[in-house]
């Protein structure tokens, strides 16, 4: 008896034994820490101890969670890491749920993220946008703004802007294809959004906003949602260490990793997010002044500027302004360009008859309905819906009170996101908001001079442009295609020159 006492006393003081009791001790403390305090009360995947369904999500969350729906329904529960997140995955879910005045009220609000709101700290609350803001009247003030900042009829006096930027977009292309060789799109689609954002929002000379951004001392992905792996070198070591990508930034479901020190890229965001605000707050001063003297040109600032009853705050301005350019300085409409331009030129029976609609449409005028029976048009508005760049939208919170939605508990403060990469291929796909609109006119306007101007044609790199299989990296929050480079051989040299001389 006291042998069997003596070896487990010696057993107890070993060192492996020290190790399996300290590994048990913090797997223990670990599982407590990053269980959620309130759980909804929907059906969903079943997860793991500590980071719950975090890797199941394979290396395209949004193609995952489509999946996913098949099994649990279009509306479902996953737990990441110390969070309940409740996922939309058809357009009737979110028309009862996020539209409708039964429920709408209770979704509105938008998490702060751990990475998101330390950024801020280091930077300025004028990084903000307005859809990463938590909900107040404040924001509900800004959003009425931003939306009659883009309603159709305001938008019509933006054409000229426009016009000026897509011919900066034909410079570039230009320049680019007279090296005689292959052009990569991919930095020029990115220059020249950056541009056209610009000077439509801002108010900016197309001269001054080429130049604007160009000391920036890192790329201005850092801010974004995206980091161009196939630009910049990088590799998916950077997947979890994107600022605001709701799909990978693990310090936000994981609260031990806290302790870590701070990645080198989200340093250079703090970084990028205080120039960026300075040189929108310098581009903000200067269009206010033309306000003042009555010579300022028609931007969404103005506009902005004109509708308000109240004087908008230094703050609030900047941050509209921050929301408004995102889209062309963090890779929206790049991707976008990049997705459609690709299958103009990889399917050359769809770039013939983009080519003739257009060549028809000039033609006829306003003889031809446009929304109808324009092909491009068409095109470009059915590139948006199943080439849709945000696979996953930006998270929303459930604020105010618990709901019970058919019989199912949601707690208040659950994060909410929605599956638009599922809703983009179901029933019930309702497209029309004035943005879009507008983004369709920006885009058609590209198209048509590349298309009139050159024939385009794939010479390396991604041929299938697949909306899944063709993504540079599925676990982004903003989807590129994967890497290619075309042939631009000019269809008539004369008129090319014409049009880059003519004042527009």
């Amino acid at each position: 008896m006291y042998i069997q006492l003596q070896d487990a006393v010696s057993f107890l003081n070993s060192p492996l034994t020290a190790t399996v009791l300290c590994v048990v001790a913090v797997f223990i403390v670990l599982a407590w820490s990053t269980v959620p305090s309130t759980v909804p009360d929907l059906p969903g995947p079943r997860g793991w101890p500590i980071v719950g369904s975090i890797f199941q999500r394979g290396s395209d969350p949004a193609e995952t969670y489509l999946q996913w729906s098949k099994i649990y329904g279009p509306v479902f529960r996953v737990r990441l890491g110390d969070k309940w997140v409740i996922v939309i995955n058809s357009a009737d879910s979110v028309e009862e749920l996020l539209v409708s005045s039964q429920y709408a009220a209770t979704f509105q609000s938008r998490p702060m993220p751990y990475t998101l709101a330390k950024l801020l700290g280091g930077a300025s609350r004028r990084a903000i946008t307005l859809g990463t803001s938590p909900y107040d009247d404040d924001l509900k003030a800004k959003r009425r703004l931003a939306i009659a900042s883009v309603s159709p009829a305001i938008s019509r006096l933006y054409d000229p802007v426009v016009e000026r930027a897509v011919q900066y977009f034909v410079r570039i292309f230009n320049t680019a294809s007279t090296t005689g060789g292959p052009v990569d799109p991919a930095p020029l689609f990115v220059d020249g959004s950056a541009v056209l954002n610009l000077t439509i929002i801002c108010g900016a000379s197309v001269d001054n906003a080429a130049t604007l951004l160009r000391d920036s001392p890192h790329p201005m992905k850092r801010l974004g949602q995206f980091v161009y792996n196939v630009l910049y070198g990088r590799t998916n070591a950077d997947r979890y260490d994107r600022v605001r990508n709701i799909n990978g930034h693990m310090r936000d479901y994981l609260p031990f990793l806290r302790v870590l020190p701070d990645g080198k890229m989200f340093k250079e965001a703090v970084t990028v997010a205080k120039y960026r605000s300075l040189r929108l707050t310098e581009l903000l001063d200067r269009i206010k002044r033309l306000h003042h003297d009555g010579s300022a040109p028609p931007c969404a600032i103005i506009s902005i500027l004109k509708e308000s009853r109240e004087e908008i705050s230094e703050e609030s301005l900047t941050s509209f302004a921050n929301t408004m350019v995102s889209s062309g300085l963090d890779s929206h409409l790049p991707n976008t360009l990049l997705w459609g331009l690709g299958i103009l030129a990889s399917r050359k029976d769809i770039q013939d008859k983009a080519y003739q609609s257009i060549l028809r449409q000039d033609e006829l005028g306003d003889a031809m309905n446009f929304d109808r029976d324009n092909y491009l048009f068409a095109f470009v508005k059915e590139l948006g819906r199943y080439f849709n760049t945000f696979r996953l939208g930006l998270a929303r919170e459930t604020i105010g009170k618990d709901l019970v939605w058919r019989g199912h508990f949601i707690p208040q403060g659950t994060t909410v996101l929605c599956n638009t990469h599922a809703m983009n291929r179901g029933k019930g796909f309702k497209p029309v908001v004035n943005s879009m609109h507008f983004v369709h006119k920006e885009l058609y306007a590209i198209y048509k001079q590349i298309l009139l101007n050159w024939s385009i044609s794939i010479y390396d790199g991604e041929r299938e442009f697949d909306a899944i299989k063709g993504c540079a990296d599925g676990f982004d929050f903003n989807q590129a295609p994967k890497k290619y480079r075309v042939t631009l051989t000019v269809k008539d040299q004369q008129k090319l020159d014409a049009y880059l001389k003519a004042n527009i």
